[in-house]
């Protein structure tokens, strides 16, 4: 909802809030408004304990003047980036890492002013992304491509989740920090083996795919987590071994108790000292998909298109593989 407790309702192209990627950030979760949103390119700052939003959308501003490459005019003719996955830069507090995926896979470094009630953002880098020759979407829709970030703990190391490739199977690149100080940067292939994990029971026709992920390290390890929208799962990927260690399943339902016919889970963060994992939906369904399980159309807050945010125990998802 927004801050006065009301839904951010669709009208003809936009989609409501669209948030799109999560981030939990100084005690707040953070999202983003995608291509559909109803303020596309713009931040969402959210109360994690009323699932409000925080003040007003606040604005991706570019430079002024402009400087002289070409990505950032072209960003600037672009009127809806479609931008997905939102992460922090752990080196620096001011720091957010954005990336888009229909019209252009781009990473995006965002400049946080200092005021934190009054939030202000500025676009300080655009860094094309390059991937390895034959990478296509499944189905060639430019919407099955980057749709998740991550960066490290160290912040040296940046991950981004192709949702679902021409295979029909996702991906996870990587990129090094350093490269995406530079115009364009080349991602390698994780090699994932995300073949081995068998279809959800009950879900069969799902497809895999991958919307968000959060780094952690636990146990002495480091561990990807990653929200599988369609199949409304966790997976917890080693990132030793480039294995899925576990797949947790989700029952998400709505506040009153209520199961889901189409809940697009699409964001997910985590905070270790709090023991708590938080995912935010989509909700964008042109086909009228997002609404109570056993209702043929949607109403009141469904046919609004308002998000959805849950919170559940990290402990509970990382359980047994070490850590808290």
């Amino acid at each position: 909802m927004d801050a006065a407790g009301q839904p951010v309702p669709p009208r003809d192209f936009e989609r409501g809030l669209q948030t799109s990627g999560l981030l939990y950030h100084k005690g707040e979760l953070w999202s983003i408004g995608d291509q559909r949103g109803e303020w596309p390119g713009h931040l969402l700052r959210i109360d994690p304990a009323t699932a409000r939003l925080k003040g007003e959308a606040v604005k991706l501003r570019l430079p002024d003047p402009l400087p002289q490459t070409p990505l950032f005019a072209d960003y600037r003719s672009i009127r809806n980036s479609d931008f997905e996955g939102l992460a922090a830069d752990p080196k620096d507090p001011f720091v957010l890492y954005g990336v888009t995926e229909d019209k252009r896979q781009w990473l995006v470094k965002i400049r946080l002013g200092a005021k934190a009630e009054a939030a202000e953002a500025a676009i300080e880098a655009i860094t094309e992304l390059e991937f390895p020759a034959g990478t296509e979407p499944y189905n060639g829709d430019l919407n099955y491509r980057i749709e998740g970030l991550a960066l490290s703990d160290d912040g040296e190391e940046i991950f981004l989740a192709w949702e679902r490739a021409g295979d029909k199977l996702p991906k996870i690149f990587t990129i090094q920090r350093r490269d995406a100080a530079a115009p364009k940067a080349a991602a390698r292939d994780l090699a994932i083996d995300f073949a081995s994990l068998a279809p959800r029971a009950g879900k069969e026709k799902a497809l895999l795919n991958i919307n968000d992920l959060h780094f952690l390290r636990a146990g002495g390890r480091s561990w990807l987590l990653a929200v599988a929208r369609d199949q409304e799962r966790i997976l917890v990927i080693s990132l030793g071994d480039k294995k899925i260690a576990r797949s947790v399943d989700l029952d998400l339902r709505a506040p009153g108790g209520e199961s889901i016919f189409w809940v697009s889970p699409e964001g997910l963060s985590a905070d270790a000292a709090t023991d708590k994992l938080w995912i935010v939906n989509d909700p964008d369904s042109i086909r009228g998909n997002y609404r109570k399980a056993g209702e043929e159309k949607a109403s009141g807050n469904f046919a609004a298109m308002a998000p959805l945010l849950f919170e559940l125990k990290l402990s509970a998802v990382m359980d047994g593989l070490g850590g808290k």
